[in-house]
């Protein structure tokens, strides 16, 4: 019985070596998850650029401009995982004071067209790459696209 119980312990010992041990066992390729976290941390600083450029263009566009950058922040919110915006800190029970808006300079029509076409080039840049893994953000990148083209359309 003794020698069935030592038995089996060092049988025990030496499937356990072996899988913990094995160079097989080893992981030689980086994380799939973490490229695509970095790849999803790319993606989101791009569409914050392209958000800002829609937020502080000057003109109103009837409204298309705005709609264009509440897509963009609806696709954002999908790929960051955030559903509501948060007022109070981590840890804290003081809200967060919203940030307080600037004058707005009036600047040139032309100005604000061309922060909107930046806008929209970052956007199809990030479209493409988005259809595949993220199919909802790029709906909502899609719908900023064609409220850009819409706003600039109008004189």
């Amino acid at each position: 019985m003794r020698l069935n119980w030592a038995c089996g312990i060092g049988m025990l010992s030496l499937l356990v070596g072996l899988a913990v041990g094995s160079p097989s066992s080893a992981q030689t390729t980086p994380h799939k998850s973490a490229a695509t976290k970095g790849e999803k941390a790319e993606l989101v600083k791009e569409l914050r650029v392209a958000h800002k450029l829609l937020a502080e263009a000057d003109h109103d566009y009837d409204g298309h401009r705005a709609r264009a950058a509440a897509e963009v922040h609806k696709a954002i919110r999908k790929l960051v995982g955030t559903h509501h915006p948060k007022t109070v800190k981590p840890g804290s029970t003081t809200p967060v004071a919203p940030p307080v808006k600037q004058p707005a300079v009036h600047e040139p029509q032309a100005t604000s067209d061309a922060q909107l076409r930046q806008a929209q080039a970052i956007l199809q840049g990030v479209q493409t790459q988005l259809k595949t893994r993220h199919p909802k953000a790029a709906a909502n990148i899609k719908a900023a696209i064609a409220e850009i083209n819409t706003a600039l359309s109008i004189k």
